[in-house]
Formats: C-alpha cells, structure tokens, sequence
C-alpha cells in the first residue's frame, strides 16, 4: 500500500502531525511523516528537513542556510516539489497549517499530476485559494481554529482530513488509458448547449477535455490521462 505524506512544520506543530499519523494509520493506511522546519526541529520524522533540502537545485544551504524566513520558506517549497516528484510510492499528500506551511505544501502539490490525492488543512481555506490551488486537484479543508494546539476542534478537522486521505490512498481510481487524441474545449453558461453538441459529434473519436471559462481551469491544465496534446477549441457567445 502506498503511504499518506502528511507534511509540515514539526518545529511549531509536531502534535498536531503526529496526530494526523495517528488518525491515518486507525484508518488503514500507512504513512510518513515529512518535516519541512525551516528552523532547527528535534522532531523524529520520517523525512527530515535535511532529507528534503538536498533536493534544492542549489543543494541543502540554500534552504536551511538563511537567516530570512521568507527567503528559507521559498527555497524549501522548491526542495519539497522536487522531493515530492522523486518518489514513486505516493498514496496521497495531506498538509497540515496556516500560511506559511500552506504556501509551501500547495506549491509542492502542484508539481504533482493531476489524479495524485491532494488534500490541505489550512487556515487560508475559507478565503481566496486561487494561489494555493491554480489549476491543479488540490483539496482544501478549512481548519477552522488555528493549527496550534489539539482541541475539540482541530482534533475533529484533522481526523476527518486524515480519514479522507487514507480513504484515497487505500483506493486508488484505476486509470484508463485512451487512444483517442485529446481535445481540449472551454465552456460558459451560455455556450453549454453548443459545447455539449460538439462533444456528441467529436467524441466518438476524441478524448474530450472540458474547462469552464474562468480561465483557470484551461491554465496550463495537465489532464490524468495527459500523454496527449490537447488542441484547445474555444467557443464564445454567439450575438443574435
């Protein structure tokens, strides 16, 4: 079985992620602790900060050689991307705090592709998660309270965060690779009768790829099954 990466800061929130080891592993599933401090952490992970700082491009230094936290925060979002796409066994990813953490777990998750589970427990979550999210599957959990502390209430959002990732990891959704070339189409609501006509007349001999027109959606969007190059048919209002 592949594991759940439950991933944060151990330095300011070890309880908290032992805690969702805990629950993921009374689910089922097994998992791994990612520590990704960027200040010194005694903490016993499974993945150590260091582990994950040799995967800079600029080696460990340029993640836990700085003084500046933000400088610091940058470079070990880059490290934890790069990190995430050198292993194989990844279940699911669930990330764990407020905005700092959450900044770097989602840019880590967005390296991943599309169908890999992605589910964040965040503070930002109730707000605009537009930069967290982009077009990607990330899945954000408000926390409600703070990531600080274990309580009636973190205890319940952690737990059912934990569940649902364990639930992804155990069961993965079978892909199904097609022959079809891929057709990418986006989609508003007054174009849906012509989109939904296009897709009855193409998709006999196409994988179709529907975006909404919000633009983020077809931003750059890398479909499950994304061996294929989309061709991108954009279709807008007709006037009377």
């Amino acid at each position: 079985m592949k594991p759940v990466y439950v991933i944060g800061t151990c330095d300011t929130k070890e309880a908290e992620l032992r805690y969702a080891v805990a629950q993921v592993m009374a689910a089922g599933a097994t998992a791994l602790l990612v520590d990704i401090s960027t200040t010194p952490s005694t903490a016993k992970a499974d993945v150590t900060p260091e582990m994950v700082a040799k995967h800079h491009s600029q080696g460990p230094d340029a993640v836990l050689g700085h003084a500046d936290r933000g400088k610091a925060v940058t470079a070990m979002a880059e490290a934890l991307g790069r990190f995430l796409l050198s292993r194989h066994d990844i279940g699911a990813v669930l990330g764990l705090g407020g905005g700092g953490n959450t900044s770097m777990v989602t840019q880590a998750m967005r390296a991943l592709p599309i169908g890999v589970p992605k589910l964040m427990v965040s503070t930002m979550a109730s707000g605009n998660v537009a930069p967290y999210v982009g077009p990607t599957d990330i899945m954000m959990m408000h926390a409600v309270a703070d990531v600080a502390g274990l309580n009636a209430i973190t205890r319940t959002v952690i737990g059912n965060a934990a569940h649902a990732a364990a639930g992804m990891a155990q069961n993965a959704v079978p892909q199904v690779q097609g022959e079809k070339p891929a057709l990418g189409l986006t989609m508003f609501g007054v174009t849906t009768p012509c989109i939904t006509e296009i897709r009855r007349l193409l998709e006999d001999r196409n994988e179709c790829f529907v975006f909404h027109a919000t633009g983020t959606g077809g931003h750059r969007s890398r479909p499950a099954t994304g061996q294929h190059r989309a061709h991108l048919v954009d279709v807008l209002p007709l006037a009377n």
